[in-house]
């Protein structure tokens, strides 16, 4: 397993004007009230302390503190720890000796440094050493509710490589995990995802075997930090805003561990217009799709075949060019390995593929890692 670590959370603070009027009468004078945080910077796991400059504790009724994260605090000055990285709007409400109450505000921004290859390999450099590896889709849902921050916890505990995820937006931009369209196959709630606020999708509850549990959908940011130094993953966009995924992705020094699932030409080329040292894995059906992709990404370190790309001449071209196969063994199918006795398996050994993803990711571990590859 990867040895503990450590990581740091860079936080910067931008003071907005207050909401209506920012003086506090103090006999003649007029002063500017203000938040201020203690650093610019910290290191994760550390405080960020808030103070109110230019008024008097004396002048101050109450002060109720909203950090953005769903914490608060009413103390006139508190500390706090942020633990996902975000884009967060601090707001103070002041009541005041003049009988007035009043909000500020400041915006911070926390962010976690880039995983580097001494705490986890990146993709490509894990790739390189083309032992067999194993994704499991939709986390470890065998466990836990699929999409859920407890299926990947699951799937780091089995051990497994990969966790695929499926991230859709919600009303007010948020950034979520959820395959369907809607959620009511999978929630105690119902409606669209891009229907519904992130509040919302919070307040409902996540199925797992057909009953209700204590997991609540995740935010891609709580997911990827989930998974953050121990497993890989492969972002499955049910969205075309490429821009807001990559943003969280490196906002959360994922970047070397994540890799961006697309379909068509275009979607890669907008990923590399943003980044073009992202891990853009795409989706094979045809030799013409292999040699587009390999045009356009330099450096191609992994596709996925579609089965209907399962021929010797795709395979060879990719496996000459130091590309890897990933394959689909045991997904939405009727089969498992057991009733199947590991057929399906044998086949992606056959074909030469490195990363198998499944429903059936401890089962396939298991048996991929008592093969030795050639």
């Amino acid at each position: 397993m990867i040895k503990a670590f450590k990581f740091f959370m860079l936080v910067f603070v931008t003071v907005f004007y207050a909401c209506g009027s920012d003086s506090v009468e103090e006999g003649a004078a007029s002063t500017s009230i203000t938040i201020e945080a203690s650093a610019n910077e910290v290191n994760y796991g550390e405080d960020v302390t808030f103070t109110l400059q230019n008024v008097p504790e004396a002048d101050v009724v109450s002060v109720h503190w909203d950090f953005g994260d769903g914490e608060t605090s009413d103390a006139f000055v508190p500390s706090h720890t942020y633990r996902i990285p975000d884009d967060y709007t601090v707001t103070a409400s002041v009541a005041l000796s003049t009988g007035e109450t009043k909000e500020y505000k400041t915006l911070v921004k926390v962010f976690a440094a880039e995983i580097s290859s001494a705490v986890r390999l990146s993709i490509p450099e894990s790739l390189a050493g083309r032992h067999y590896q194993v994704c499991a889709h939709r986390g470890y849902w065998k466990e836990a509710p699929e999409n859920s921050v407890a299926s990947i916890a699951k799937a780091i505990q089995h051990d497994i490589d990969f966790i695929e995820i499926d991230v859709r937006m919600t009303k007010d931009n948020e950034l979520v995990l959820m395959h369907n369209a809607t959620i009511d196959e999978t929630t105690n709630g119902t409606g669209k995802v891009s229907d519904l606020t992130f509040e919302e999708m919070k307040s409902y509850y996540l199925y797992y075997d057909g009953r209700q549990t204590m997991e609540r959908v995740p935010s891609l940011a709580e997911a990827l930090m989930a998974a953050r130094g121990k497993i890989y993953v492969d972002i499955d966009m049910k969205i075309s805003d490429y821009r807001s995924v990559y943003n969280v992705v490196k906002q959360c020094g994922m970047l070397s561990q994540c890799m961006f699932t697309v379909y068509e030409l275009q979607d890669a080329s907008k990923l590399l217009n943003i980044d073009n040292t992202v891990n853009v894995f795409p989706v094979v059906y045809t030799k013409e799709d292999l040699d587009g992709f390999m045009s356009l990404v330099d450096n191609l370190a992994i596709v996925q075949f579609n089965s209907d790309a399962w021929i010797d001449d795709i395979l060879e071209k990719a496996y000459n060019n130091g590309i890897a196969g990933f394959m689909n063994v045991y997904v939405n199918d009727k089969d498992t390995p057991e009733t199947d006795n590991y057929r399906k398996a044998d086949r992606f050994v056959d074909l030469g593929g490195t990363v198998a993803q499944t429903d059936f990711p401890v089962e396939l571990k298991t048996y991929l890692d008592n093969l030795k590859r050639d």
